[in-house]
Formats: structure tokens, C-alpha cells, sequence
């Protein structure tokens, strides 16, 4: 087979079998309070997606203002097509300290947090609404 034909055909099966990161589409969002504020303290907390699916994971970092954007293999490329765990970490205080664990522990986890988005394929923005715990 020529090559340039060769070329062709792959470029033809490249969308059918998956190349690249055709599954990855842009995720961009922000956490908010169930009052639609956000949270300061969660600053610098890290969120991170578990597909479902495709058994991989993005992460991103939540800005003063609760907005993130998630990467899973290039800076803010996105997450992976279908639904997903959420988890939403501790910010990090300083280089060998963390903050206090007494305001989001539930969302430490992907089994207790009890948050899900669904990746689709378009630019998404996701709004996850968090409950602060008794005394936080």
C-alpha cells in the first residue's frame, strides 16, 4: 500500500478507534456554598474527577473564588467523556501544613462525597454545590 494511502487510513480510523485524547473534552467550573457563594477556605484545595468509564482521573485546583479547571493529561485539557466521582481535598496552608480537617471531610472521598458530574462532548462547566459541616 502507498503510503499516502497508508496516512489516509489512518486518519480515517483515528475517530472510529480513538487516538489521542478524542475522549478528553474541556472541564471547567466552581464550588459553591448551597447559599451559591463561594468558599475562601477552600482556596488552593485540589478536586479531582474519577471517570467511571474509563477508569482514569483529572485534577484540578479550586482559585479564591471556587473556580477550577480540570486536567487529566495537558494543563487544562479537561476530563475524560462520561460520568464522574468528585472529590474536593484539603487546601494546602503551607509547604508542610495542611488545613484543618474540620469543615469539608465528607468530600475527601469519593465514596462519601456524594458528588457526580458527567462529561460530554462540548466545552462543560460544572457547578458543585457543598454543604459545610456542623462548626465549620
Amino acid at each position: 500500500m502507498p503510503v499516502g494511502r497508508l496516512i489516509l487510513t489512518a486518519l480515517l480510523l483515528c475517530p472510529a478507534v480513538g487516538c489521542g485524547d478524542q475522549n478528553i473534552y474541556p472541564v471547567s467550573g466552581e464550588v459553591v456554598d448551597p447559599d451559591g457563594k463561594p468558599i475562601p477556605l477552600l482556596k488552593g484545595a485540589r478536586i479531582e474527577f474519577e471517570s467511571l468509564e474509563a477508569k482514569k482521573s483529572a485534577s484540578g485546583t479550586i482559585d479564591e473564588q471556587g473556580h477550577f479547571r480540570m486536567t487529566t493529561e495537558k494543563t487544562n485539557d479537561g476530563a475524560w467523556l462520561g460520568k464522574h466521582r468528585v472529590l474536593i481535598g484539603r487546601p494546602y496552608v503551607g509547604a508542610d501544613k495542611q488545613a484543618p480537617r474540620s469543615i469539608f471531610d465528607k468530600y475527601e472521598s469519593f465514596d462519601a462525597s456524594g458528588l457526580e458530574v458527567t462529561v460530554e462532548p462540548k466545552d462543560n462547566h460544572v457547578k458543585l454545590t457543598v454543604e459545610r459541616l456542623k462548626g465549620g
